[in-house]
């Protein structure tokens, strides 16, 4: 007998147990320690009070975490992460876990229900669009070594150090052309607990491009202000990033219509990885 229920009262180490089991066999490695997996929820702003876990036998085998913000707007929930232990599979369990939860949100007054589903995941794919939810576009997560093209910066131009809280986020936000996922936008910034990279750009007092990355060197954010592109200040902002954290560059969810981006990042040496589906149901 499953019984679903909300994780409310479960602790967040046991939450953590299942999940490795659950991505065990994932076509992406997940190797995280407990320390990541944490800093994960909490910079997807994941609440326990609105996820729900499936137990068999009193044993947690199936959970469906859930981050709380807002979202074009609207107040939303993200699906941070959804599992069914081997074990478990095979008997609807993600698919019952997914109906409950589109009853439970509204209740808390969510309205609008985010998440991601890697293209190759069909079992997932399906399940979500059998759900309600609808693709709003496609995400890239290029990675590689950085190789250097040895395109220079204009002159005058310096990749600086600062911090989440010294970044210039009226100009940031001012040059994107798509606006970043939820586990890379501005409140998933503020809300990290790690030390991020953060670089800008900048020549006389203005800033003219800006990075933002884990301390691994997975870039949440990158964009450069649209006159000044093609000049060297991407490369500029790449470079810096691996000489601090080292070659290995990842960037998780670039908008697959920005051939801008993926056309420099490839230049550097960090190419084609994996491919999500941004999906969305309203409630």
């Amino acid at each position: 007998m499953v019984e679903i229920e909300s994780l409310e009262t479960e602790s967040l180490e046991s939450v953590y147990g299942v999940f490795m089991e659950a991505f065990s066999d994932y076509s992406v490695p997940v190797t995280w320690s407990f320390e990541e997996f944490r800093a994960s929820c909490l910079r997807r702003g994941v609440d326990l009070s609105i996820s729900l876990g499936a137990r068999e036998d009193g044993r947690l085998v199936g959970f469906v975490m859930n981050g709380r913000g807002t979202w074009g707007g609207a107040s939303a929930a993200y699906d941070a992460g959804t599992g069914v232990v081997p074990a478990a599979r095979g008997s609807g369990l993600a698919g019952r876990m997914a109906a409950r939860i589109l009853e439970f949100l509204p209740a808390l007054g969510i309205r609008r229900y985010v998440l991601e589903v890697i293209r190759d995941n069909l079992p997932a794919y399906r399940t979500y669009v059998k759900a309600g939810f609808e693709v709003t576009r496609s995400l890239e997560c290029p990675s590689g070594a950085f190789a250097d093209p040895g395109k220079p910066a204009p002159e005058g131009w310096s990749i600086e150090e600062t911090t989440r809280e010294g970044l210039d986020r009226k100009a940031a936000a001012a040059r994107r052309d798509w606006e970043p996922s939820w586990q890379n936008s501005d409140d998933s910034v503020r809300r990290a607990a790690e030390p991020l990279v953060v670089l800008e750009a900048r020549r006389d007092g203005r800033s003219a491009g800006h990075l933002v990355a884990s301390p691994t060197g997975t870039i949440w954010q990158l964009a450069v202000d649209r006159d000044l592109r093609r000049r060297g200040i991407g490369t500029a902002l790449l470079r810096a990033l691996a000489s601090r954290r080292g070659p290995s560059i990842r960037y998780v969810n670039v908008q697959a219509d920005d051939g801008a981006t993926l056309g420099l990042l490839a230049a550097c040496g960090i190419g084609p990885g994996v491919g999500q589906y941004e999906m969305i149901r309203e409630l």
